[in-house]
C-alpha cells in the first residue's frame, strides 16, 4: 500500500511540471521576435518506484509517483540545419555575383551614353571628311581629336574595371576580417562556455541560440560543415559533444579546420597580385593552408573570388584558374580590343611607298612604343599629336623632300583613309594572347558582345540568386516551423498548461478533504 502523504507528492510534483511548462511558455512568447531564438520546451518524465524488490513481496496494486520536469530542450532539426546553411551558402554567392555585375554592366552602360561605339562612329565620320579633302590640316586635326576621345574612352573602360576590382577587393577583405575572423572567434569563445557550463550539468540554450546565430551568418560565408562527434569524455559517467566546423577538402585531402572547440582558425587575403587575390588560413592547429580558394566553393567569399580573378575562356582549370567572367575577363576583353585596334590602323598608316620604318598611329603610354598596348595605356602616337597631317591620307604620296623616319607626306589623294575606313567596318579576327581567335566581327559588334556578355551574366546570376532565395526561403520556413515561436501554437500550450496546473490543485484539495474525513469523521 501506498504511502499517504504520496499522493501529495504526486500532486505537488504534477504542479511544479505544469508551472515549469508555463513558464517555457511564456519565455517562448516573450522571445518571439528575439534574432536566434529556438523554441523551448521542457521534457517531463514519470517517475515511479524501482520494481527490483517488489518482485519478491506480495502482489498489490502499484501506481507511479506522478510527474518530473528534468531539463529543459531546444527544438531543432540538425539535418533541416544543415540544409538551410548549405542553401545560405549558395544564396550568399549569387547574391555577390549579382551585385559585382551590376557594377561591371554600369562600365558597359552603352546604351544610355554614346560611350565607345558612338566615338567610334564619330571617328569613322571624320575620317570620311578628311577623306574628301584631304589636304586640309584642319579635318586632320579634327580627325586627330576623334581619335584622341576614342583612346580615352577606352582607357576610361580600363579606369573603371580597375576601381570596380578595387572596390571588390576592399568588399572581400571586409568579409574576411569583419565577417569570417570574427564569427569563428566568438563561436570558439562560446564553445568554451557552453562546455563549462555542460561540465556542471546545465543546460545553457541561451548559448546555444548565440552559437547558432553565428553558425548561421558564418554559413553565408563559406561552406562549411558542422560536427559534434566524437563526445569528449569529460569523467566515467559524463561526456559533451566535441564541437567542430571545418571546410571539405575537395581533393581529398586534410579538410581546413575552422573551430576546434576552444581554438579557431584565421583567414587572410593577399592581393599582392591584384588580378589573383588569394585566400589563406592558418588553421587550428597553426598551420597555414594556401588552398582555401580551391576548397572554398561557395558563400559571399566564392562570389568575390569569381568576381575578381574570374578570367572565363581566358582560364586554365588545370591549375585552378577560375571560369567565371569576372572583372579579369572583362578587362581583357578589353585589352585585346585596344591592341588589335591599334594594330590594324597602324598597319595601314605603315603601308606608305618608300616609309622605312613603322609610322604607328597608336602607341602605349611612352608614345612611340606598340609592344604592349593595353586598355589603360592606349593613346595616340607622340608624333601624330605633334603633327596632324601624320596620318597618311594615301599610300602613295608625292614625296619632297626625300623621305625620313618622321617624314610629313604629302598627299595626292585619299585612298589610305578610305582604307582605315574600311577596316572600322571590317570583320576582324580577334585573338588572344596564344592567338586563339575568340571574336570575329566589327569594332562594333566586338563591343557590342562585350555588353550582351555582361547583361546576360547579370540577368543569368539574378535567375540564379532569385531560384536559390526561393528554395532559402523554403528551408527557412520549415526550419522555422520546427524551432521558430509560434504564438497560436504557444497560446494553445498556454491553455493547456494552466488546466493541467489547475487539475493538479483540484487533485489536492481532493487528498485534503479525504484526508480530513479520515482524521476528524472516521471511528467517531
Amino acid at each position: 500500500m501506498t504511502a499517504t502523504f504520496l499522493a501529495y507528492g504526486v500532486a505537488s510534483r504534477a504542479m511544479e511540471a505544469s508551472q515549469a511548462s508555463i513558464n517555457i511558455v511564456g519565455n517562448n512568447i516573450s522571445n518571439v521576435n528575439t534574432e536566434g531564438y529556438t523554441r523551448q520546451r521542457v521534457d517531463i518524465v514519470s517517475v515511479t518506484t524501482s520494481g527490483k524488490t517488489e518482485k519478491f513481496a506480495t502482489p498489490v496494486i502499484s501506481t507511479g509517483i506522478g510527474a518530473k520536469a528534468v531539463r529543459t530542450t531546444q527544438l531543432r532539426d540538425p539535418f533541416i540545419d544543415a540544409r538551410y546553411r548549405t542553401q545560405n551558402a549558395e544564396a550568399n554567392r549569387y547574391e555577390t555575383m549579382v551585385k559585382g555585375l551590376s557594377n561591371l554592366e554600369d562600365v558597359f552602360d552603352e546604351a544610355s551614353t554614346e560611350a565607345l561605339q558612338g566615338e567610334l562612329s564619330s571617328f569613322i565620320n571624320d575620317l570620311q571628311s578628311l577623306s574628301q579633302t584631304p589636304t586640309s590640316s584642319d579635318i586632320a586635326q579634327v580627325a586627330r581629336s576623334a581619335a584622341e576621345k576614342v583612346t580615352q574612352t577606352i582607357n576610361m573602360y580600363a579606369i573603371q574595371l580597375e576601381e570596380v576590382r578595387i572596390e571588390q577587393t576592399e568588399n572581400l577583405e571586409v568579409v574576411v576580417n569583419s565577417e569570417f575572423n570574427t564569427y569563428v572567434k566568438n563561436i570558439a569563445s562560446l564553445n568554451k562556455q557552453i562546455q563549462n557550463e555542460e561540465i556542471y550539468g546545465n543546460t545553457p540554450n541561451e548559448l546555444y541560440d548565440q552559437r547558432n546565430l553565428l553558425i548561421d551568418k558564418l554559413s553565408g560565408v563559406a561552406n562549411i560543415e558542422v560536427s559534434m562527434a566524437p563526445a569528449d569524455v569529460i569523467t566515467e559517467n559524463l561526456s559533451i559533444p566535441h564541437y567542430s566546423i571545418k571546410i571539405k577538402n575537395q581533393s581529398g585531402g586534410e579538410d581546413i579546420m575552422l573551430v576546434d572547440n576552444g581554438r579557431y582558425s584565421e583567414m587572410s587575403l593577399d592581393a599582392s597580385d591584384p588580378l589573383n587575390v588569394q585566400l589563406k588560413i592558418v588553421d587550428t592547429t597553426g598551420v597555414e593552408r594556401s588552398d582555401v580558394n580551391s576548397n572554398v566553393l561557395d558563400g559571399s567569399l566564392r562570389g568575390y573570388i569569381n568576381l575578381i580573378n574570374g578570367k572565363g575562356s581566358f582560364a586554365n582549370t588545370s591549375v585552378g584558374e577560375s571560369d567565371s567572367r569576372g572583372i579579369y575577363y572583362y578587362a581583357r576583353k578589353m585589352d585585346i580590343f585596344a591592341n588589335q585596334f591599334a594594330t590594324e590602323l597602324n598597319v595601314i598608316n605603315s603601308n606608305i611607298t618608300g616609309a622605312t620604318t613603322e609610322l604607328p598611329l597608336f602607341t602605349d603610354a611612352s608614345g612611340t612604343s606598340t609592344a604592349n598596348i593595353t586598355a589603360k595605356n592606349l593613346q595616340v602616337s607622340t608624333a601624330w599629336l605633334k603633327n596632324p597631317s601624320y596620318i597618311n591620307t594615301t599610300k602613295n604620296p608625292v614625296i619632297d623632300p626625300p623621305p625620313t623616319a618622321d617624314y610629313t607626306a604629302t598627299p595626292a589623294s585619299s585612298d589610305n583613309i578610305l582604307r582605315l575606313i574600311e577596316k572600322m567596318s571590317d570583320k576582324i579576327d580577334f585573338k588572344d594572347s596564344l592567338g586563339n581567335t575568340i571574336i570575329t566581327g566589327t569594332f562594333n559588334e566586338y563591343m557590342t558582345s562585350a555588353v550582351s556578355e555582361v547583361a546576360t551574366d547579370v540577368e543569368l546570376h539574378s535567375n540564379f540568386f532569385k531560384t536559390a532565395t526561393n528554395v532559402f526561403q523554403t528551408i527557412s520556413d520549415a526550419r522555422d516551423s520546427v524551432a521558430g515561436v509560434s504564438l497560436n501554437e504557444e497560446g494553445v500550450n498556454l491553455s493547456a498548461y494552466q488546466k493541467v496546473y489547475n487539475a493538479a490543485m483540484r487533485y489536492f484539495n481532493v487528498l485534503d478533504e479525504n484526508l480530513d474525513n479520515i482524521i476528524n469523521k472516521m471511528g467517531v
